[in-house]
C-alpha cells in the first residue's frame, strides 16, 4: 500500500491528520494537501490538512496512505504490486480510529478487521527526492472531456505543479496554481508502472 511515492532522500517531513473530504473519501500517498481549518482530534499531529486543488498555498505531500477497507492480503501479496491500489484503484478506508498510535476495529465475532492511524508523514516542499508512481498522466482537458486533451509530457528540469485532483503534473492548469519548487529528474517506467522522480529545485 505504501508503494505509490518512494523517498529517495529525506526531506523535512511533519505529522499531520487528515481533515475533512479527505478524511471521508480517502487518499492515495503521494496526493498533495493544503492546511485545514478543522481542529486536531489526534495529539500526535501538527495540523490537519485537506486535499489540495493545487491553488493557494501547498503545504506538502503526504507519503503514508490509510488502511484498506479490504484486507490487503485479498488485493496482493507479499511478491506484487497490486495495480488497483493506485489512482484507478480501491482508496475506501477505514477513518474511525480512536488511537493514533494503534487503531483497530473487531467485527461482530471480535475478529481484527482493519489497522491503522489518522496521523500521516508529510513532506514539507521543495525538499528531498522522492520518485511518484502517483501523478497525473494526461491534461486537464482530457481528463475533463476525454477526446478534448493529450497526454502529458514530463521532460528533465521542467517544473512540476499540482493538479486540480491533488497530484503532481507537469501542467500548470491555471494562474492560480502556484510551481511546487520541484523539477523533473526523471521520467520513465519500471516493473512497478511509470514514474516521476522530483528533486527540489536550486534558485
Amino acid at each position: 500500500m505504501g508503494d505509490q511515492v518512494y523517498r529517495l532522500k529525506d526531506g523535512e517531513e511533519i505529522p499531520v491528520e487528515p481533515a475533512g473530504d479527505m478524511a471521508a473519501l480517502g487518499w492515495l500517498p503521494g496526493v498533495w494537501v493544503k492546511y485545514s481549518a478543522l481542529p486536531l482530534t489526534f495529539s500526535h499531529a501538527f495540523a490537519t490538512v485537506e486535499l489540495s486543488d493545487g491553488t493557494g498555498v501547498l503545504a506538502g505531500f503526504v507519503i503514508t496512505g490509510p488502511p484498506h477497507v479490504q484486507p490487503v492480503i485479498l488485493l496482493s501479496d507479499m511478491w506484487t504490486t497490486d495495480q488497483r491500489q493506485r489512482p484507478r484503484g480501491d482508496t475506501h478506508a477505514d477513518f474511525g480510529p480512536a488511537d493514533a498510535g494503534g487503531s483497530y476495529e473487531l467485527d461482530e465475532n471480535l475478529q481484527l478487521q482493519r489497522v491503522g492511524t489518522r496521523v500521516v508523514t508529510m513532506v514539507i516542499p521543495p525538499t528531498g527526492f522522492h520518485k511518484f508512481y502517483v501523478f497525473e498522466e494526461e491534461d486537464l482537458a482530457e481528463r475533463t472531456v476525454p477526446g478534448s486533451g493529450a497526454a502529458l509530457v514530463y521532460t528533465p528540469g521542467n517544473r512540476l505543479y499540482v493538479s486540480n485532483r491533488g497530484r503532481l503534473t507537469s501542467e500548470m492548469e491555471s494562474i492560480a496554481h502556484p510551481w511546487t519548487g520541484y523539477v523533473v529528474c526523471r521520467y520513465g517506467s519500471d516493473y512497478e508502472g511509470n514514474y516521476v522522480i522530483a528533486v527540489a529545485a536550486m534558485g
